[in-house]
Formats: C-alpha cells, sequence, structure tokens
C-alpha cells in the first residue's frame, strides 16, 4: 500500500478535478453524477527536483452515478463499474482495491445535515485514508511550505531546500490568484485528456518508403510477372464481292447457251439428215 504523504507537494497522490451535477430528466436534483479526476506522483521526477505538472504520474477517474428516486448506485473506476447498488438510504460509501493495493474509499450523503460539523462535505473520496480534498493540486506538486518566511520552497531530492533563486522560480511558476489557479487546472485537465488520447490512439503500421526510379531498372525474376496487356482484336478482312450466278430449271449454276451457237447445232444436223436422206434413195433405186 502506498505511503500517506502531507498535505503538502510531497504527497504520492494529487488532485487534477472534482465535478458535482445534478442531471436528472426532469427534476434535476432527484440524480447525481460526481466525479473525482486524481494522479499518483511521479516519484523519479519529484526527485529529480522537479514541480508542477512535470511530476504527474499515472493518472484515474472515478465516478458516482446515484439516483435518489429509485435507490441505484453505480460506481465506475476509469469506465469499468466497481459497485452496483440499490437502497433508498440517505448515506452511501463503498470500498474497493485497485491495482498496484490501494484502497479506494467513496462517501456520499443524498443532502446536508442540518447542523452540519465543520469541514462535512456532502461526497468525500479517499485514497489510502486520505481525503481527495487533502491533496495538492497538480500545479502544486514539488513546492512546499516554508519555515518563518511564509512562502512556498521547493522540495529538494536530498531533503533540503534549494538555494533562494530556485525558490523565487517555485514562487512564480505557483498560481497566486483563482484565475491562474483555475488556467493551471484546466491545462492540467488538458494534458491528461490528450495523454489518454493518444495512449487509446491504435498505432498506425510503418508506411513503405518509396521506391527509386533505379530500383525499377534492376529485373528479379524472384518478383511477380507484370501482367499481360490485352492484345488489340484483329482487323476484319475485306472479301470480295460475289459474283451473281443465274441458275438453270434444274438447279444447276451452268452458264445458258447463247441462241447463235443453237442455231447452228441445228442447221448441222439438218444437213446432216438430207444426205443421210440422199444417200439412202441413191442406193435403193441402184
Amino acid at each position: 500500500m502506498a505511503h500517506r504523504g502531507g498535505h503538502d507537494g510531497t504527497s504520492p497522490v494529487y488532485q487534477i478535478d472534482f465535478t458535482a451535477l445534478a442531471t436528472g430528466k426532469r427534476i434535476a436534483s432527484t440524480k447525481r453524477r460526481v466525479r473525482w479526476r486524481f494522479g499518483f506522483t511521479n516519484q523519479q521526477a519529484l526527485q529529480n527536483g522537479e514541480t508542477g505538472t512535470a511530476c504527474r504520474g499515472e493518472e484515474h477517474d472515478v465516478t458516482l452515478v446515484w439516483s435518489i428516486t429509485s435507490g441505484k448506485r453505480l460506481v465506475l473506476a476509469d469506465g469499468q463499474e466497481v459497485h452496483y447498488s440499490v437502497s433508498r438510504a440517505n448515506d452511501f460509501d463503498c470500498s474497493w482495491t485497485m491495482r498496484g493495493g490501494h484502497v479506494l474509499k467513496l462517501i456520499a450523503h443524498a443532502s446536508p445535515p442540518i447542523n452540519a460539523t465543520p469541514g462535512f462535505r456532502q461526497y468525500d473520496f479517499l485514497i489510502d485514508g486520505q481525503s481527495f480534498f487533502s491533496m495538492p493540486k497538480v500545479y502544486r506538486l514539488g513546492l512546499t511550505s516554508g519555515r518563518g518566511g511564509g512562502g512556498r520552497q521547493a522540495h529538494h531530492a536530498g531533503g533540503g531546500e534549494r538555494p533562494a533563486s530556485d525558490n523565487n522560480i517555485a514562487a512564480i511558476e505557483a498560481p497566486h490568484n483563482h484565475e491562474e489557479e483555475e488556467a493551471y487546472l484546466q491545462e492540467a485537465i488538458k494534458q491528461s485528456l490528450d495523454k489518454k488520447t493518444e495512449e487509446t490512439k491504435p498505432a498506425l503500421p510503418p508506411s513503405e518508403p518509396p521506391k527509386k526510379e533505379e530500383d525499377n531498372l534492376l529485373l528479379d525474376f524472384f518478383d511477380a510477372p507484370p501482367p499481360a496487356t490485352a492484345a488489340p482484336p484483329p482487323a476484319p478482312l475485306a472479301l470480295p464481292a460475289p459474283v451473281p450466278v443465274q441458275e438453270n430449271g434444274f438447279g444447276s449454276s451452268n452458264p445458258q447457251p447463247n441462241l447463235s451457237d443453237v442455231s447452228s447445232d441445228v442447221s448441222l444436223m439438218l444437213l446432216v439428215m438430207v444426205v443421210f436422206t440422199l444417200t439412202s434413195l441413191s442406193s435403193f433405186s441402184s
């Protein structure tokens, strides 16, 4: 279990932010949402003489969602449920152990008592027995109250005090009024949210360096062959126009005879018949 430090900048735990909101839909006061944000001091940075946000370490948040009407109480630690119960009681408290052996305890009251004692808090949160509201703010890490002078002095790794020049720097860094304190707090909250965003962002694969033109001039026999480009289709051949063919009555494609040739054939046949007839008559008469 972590050791409980003082209420100065040497505390092992520091506070970042606290909010208490009434979030009921119809009647706002019927539902409460209370949130504490805290962190564990970076002891190595503290021993090296760092101050303020340079000593930030592991940070967490705890949220209480309490419906006064239904009695439902839900406690979330870093977004994970650690407690759930239903009760109409006006007081609520629960405790659990987080990673690292730290014991966390949450105390809440539905309404403050009529005769509240000095130092009473309607909502309180303890880490290893130390109240959240007694922890130093993040911008006061590494700063301690000086003795005799009443000013701020920087905590030195050896247990002593820093030189006067370092004390002056620490006094300048620490806020001196409410406006400066609020500005320091908002900057610490912004840095905490940016850190969580970077942790949850998925790592991108390393991009390959662009290849040089000289590399493309070498032929690697183990590389896959380049895709073949489709050849253009061949142009269609031009065929000569077909010669028209006349068909006869028998379906033959022979050319038709000329009329003059037919007349010559007929005359020749008649002449042969006349000669044959004369020859026959001459033989009969003899």
